[in-house]
This record gives C-alpha cells, structure tokens and sequence, in this order.
C-alpha cells in the first residue's frame, strides 16, 4: 500500500492535552518513518518543541470561530488545499473546531481522508456536528467519549485512547530541583493540581485549594501546594491563595503558571489532583492521582478501579459524585497518613501506564486507522 502522508492540524502551540497529545504523536509517526507537517497558528508555549521535530510546519492564522465571511474562509481553505497538493498528503487530522472545520473541508475537497479525533465533550454543538460530517473516521480517547458521538449518529468511532511516552516521564525522577527553586523543604508535603485555570477546571482549582487549608490548619503543617496552568481565571486563582495563604499564616501556595517541563513538577509531589492527560501522565510519573474533571470527582484512583476511572476519563469525561471539598480532604488525608502505600500506588501507577497507555501501542492503531481510511487521490 502507498505510504501515507499525514497533515496534522491544531489550532495553535500552545500546552494543553490535545497539544501535547499531537505532539507526541507526531513525535511517534516520525519514528514510524511516516511523513508528518502540521498546520497551526505559529504561536504558544509548545512552538520549539513541535521545530524540534524537524517537520514542515505551516503557520495558519487559524480564527476563533467558524462563523466566518466566505471570503475569509475561502482564503483559509484553500491554503490548506496547497499545502495538501505540496506535500502530497494522503490524510488531515483534525483535533478541534476552528482549524478542523477548515481543514476538513481542504481535505474534501482534494478527495483525501480526514481523520477527528475528539478529545472532550466541550465542543459547540453545531461545531462538533460540523466535524462529524467532514470525517472519515471519528476517534475517541475515552469510553464516554463513544457514548457522546453515538448521540450525533456517530455509530461505530474508534476507541484510542491518549498515548504516553514512558521516556518523557521518568518514574521516581529527582524532585531537588523544583523543590530548591520554589523553596520547599524535601521532607514536606507537596500537592499538585494541573489543568487549564479556565471554566469548570478553576472552579475544581478553588476546591482543591480549600481542601488543602482545611489540612494545612490541621494535620499537615508543613504543606506545600503547587499550582500549574494558564486560563482566563489565574487572577483569580491567585487571589483566593493570597487569602487561604493569610488565613494560614505561611506562604505555602505556589502558582507557578504554564510549564512545559510538567514532569519536573510531578515529580517534586507526593500526590497529584487532575485529570484526563494529566492524570496519565503523573501515573506515569510514579505519582497517585486523586480524579477530579469537568464532569465531576471520581477520587483516589488505584489498581482495583482503572478500568472504571478510565471510564469515566479521570472525571472528566464522567463521575461518580459531585465534587466536593470535603470528599477531597478526606481522601487525601487517606493518602497523606500512609506514605509508603503512596509510593507503592505510584510504581503500580507507573505500570498501568505502560501496559495500556504507551504510545507505541497508541500510534500503531492509530496507523491503521490510516490504512483503513486512505482514498485512491494523490495530489500533482
């Protein structure tokens, strides 16, 4: 069979799950020996990472909205049809709504495969059914995720699940350095919580951050707080920590923004608060992950109940309660009081991971989602 050719498009470079989900499949497909360009906004955190895979990548001034005069859409598209005929691709991934919709229609209209991986249930309704109608193949990073297409008349979509490279998380890696920098003691209780700081994840941010003062006023006095991520409500994410931060009469929280080394930060916690990408990437880390998402709180996450956590994406693809700071805090003075079965959840963690999740085994059904779907068309 004719080797395939692969566009991948995203909106833009910055840090956020299906950024980083793109990138290490990219990073991957190359591996493979595939052809890989991607087509995003130029801008964004993970801009020198994606050049360090030494791939074409096009700048497109992708826009917000889909709702564009049709000049302008025009323009976009066609854009992407001459990087199609350039590059002679055989297939376009698309991730999200704008880039997707536009690119989806290059594809159509050179006659080659589009390939939708969805990745939340966050879409605009009349976007998402956009995508769908553009797709060959519709991809679904988690089970619930399945049971959202299905709703669109999307009967039978793929099931792959995000893919981790072991190799850019190393299990028990060294916690000195952030530690050092953000002037924690290495015999202190660290707690992390990644995510975007916008929408329902800062809300989930707040709680968790009430849930640490209620254990910094009581059994740990001598937490530590890490806090990693951008959104629209940072602000506001600092100035409640400023208050628990008075109210507890120690500097403890430490809002450190968007990072690119997240594995740096993991490993400087004993225990990580997240969801989606970031819950397998800290089990990855050797970390425990206590699931909070979108969707809700499904809690301490451990052998006896991944399959069931994955089920419901880490919380945030589904729950099982409401989230609540007092579940929170209870769950995590579970953990706290026995750090060695903290550890040993960590290393079987780590496992989990690299039975089910790795992205060598992500990228090979993803290949042949290609082969299945590749058309006859070869662009001149």
């Amino acid at each position: 069979m004719d080797r395939v050719r692969i566009l991948l498009v995203i909106d833009a470079l910055y840090v956020g799950g299906t950024e980083t989900h793109v990138l290490g499949l990219a990073k991957e497909l190359i591996k493979n020996n595939i052809f890989v360009a991607i087509a995003a906004q130029k801008n964004g955190s993970l801009v020198n990472s994606f050049e360090e895979l030494q791939c074409p990548i096009y700048n497109i001034d992708f826009p917000k909205t889909i709702s564009l005069p049709k000049e302008h859409e025009l323009e976009l598209v066609q854009k992407i049809e001459q990087i199609i005929e350039f590059e002679n691709i055989s297939h376009i991934h698309i991730h999200q709504t704008p880039s997707g919709y536009l690119a989806g229609q290059a594809a159509n209209n050179k006659g080659i495969a589009t390939v939708l991986t969805i990745h939340g249930t966050y879409y605009p309704n009349h976007e998402i059914q956009e995508l769908f109608k553009l797709a060959d193949a519709v991809i679904c990073v988690s089970p619930p995720l399945c049971n959202y297409a299905n709703t669109f008349n999307i009967e039978n979509p793929y099931l792959v699940p995000n893919g981790i490279n072991l190799e850019d998380y190393p299990g028990n890696s060294s916690s000195e350095e952030i530690r050092n920098e953000l002037k924690i003691h290495e015999d202190s209780i660290v707690l992390l919580y990644a995510s975007r700081i916008a929408w329902a994840k800062a809300h989930v941010c707040s709680i968790f951050l009430r849930a640490c003062k209620d254990l910094k006023l009581s059994l740990f006095p001598d937490l530590h707080v890490i806090i990693v991520g951008d959104g629209d409500k940072l602000d506001d994410i600092k100035f409640l920590s400023q208050k628990i931060e008075e109210t507890c009469n120690d500097k403890f929280i430490h809002v450190v923004g968007e990072q690119k080394n997240l594995n740096a930060f993991y490993g400087a916690a004993d225990c990580i608060v997240g969801t989606g990408r970031v819950a397998l990437e800290a089990m990855a880390s050797e970390k425990q992950i206590i699931a909070i998402g979108n969707h809700g709180y499904f809690g301490i996450v451990n052998n006896d109940n991944l399959e069931e956590a994955w089920n419901h994406y880490f919380g945030d693809h589904g729950s099982i309660m409401p989230c609540s700071r007092h579940i929170l805090r209870d769950d995590l003075t579970k953990l706290l009081k026995d750090q060695e079965q903290l550890k040993l959840n960590g290393k079987k963690s780590r496992e989990i991971v690299k039975e089910k999740f790795n992205i060598q085994t992500v990228t090979q059904e993803i290949l042949k989602i290609y082969y299945e779907t590749k058309k006859d068309y070869t662009s001149k």
